[in-house]
């Protein structure tokens, strides 16, 4: 009887394979660690600046970051573009306020709840600039009261 064929002795290829399972298995926490993403960070720097945001200005960043940059007459806010009632992404209407394609939720353009299901109004969040006079930089972590503007 050949070696491989006695059942208590594993071939040569089933140990090979064995070994670099367990060696596999063995380095995949420190691989899982390395590759592992940053923290991601919750600004976002638009191409926006204070001196190119004139009152009635607004800039849809939806798709990659969820907001609207808005211009009044007391300065420049940010709005969740992510309706209150079951987190679907409302679309701006007619520079009037925003509607949730979803359940037909309404708000204005301060976010507040003019039609439901939904109850609560849209969040603010903070904006400030980069540097003076630079580019724009919304921070998501951080809402702010529906008053504050930049």
């Amino acid at each position: 009887m050949k070696p491989s064929e006695d059942a208590s002795c594993p071939g040569r290829r089933s140990f090979c394979c064995l070994a670099c399972a367990a060696v596999a298995l063995a380095l995949l926490p420190s691989a899982l660690e390395a590759g592992a993403a940053p923290e991601s960070d919750p600004r976002r720097v638009t191409g926006a600046t204070r001196a190119s945001f004139t009152p009635g200005t607004i800039q849809d960043y939806r798709k990659p970051d969820g907001f609207f940059l808005i211009a009044d007459a007391a300065g420049i806010y940010a709005v969740s573009a992510i309706c209150t009632h079951l987190g679907c992404k409302v679309a701006l209407a007619d520079n009037q306020g925003f509607d949730c394609p979803c359940h037909d939720s309404e708000y204005d353009l301060q976010g507040n709840v003019l039609q439901g299901p939904a109850k609560l109004p849209l969040k603010h969040f903070s904006v400030a600039e980069r540097e003076p006079g630079g580019p724009l930089v919304v921070d998501l972590s951080r809402t702010v009261d529906a008053h504050v503007r930049l």
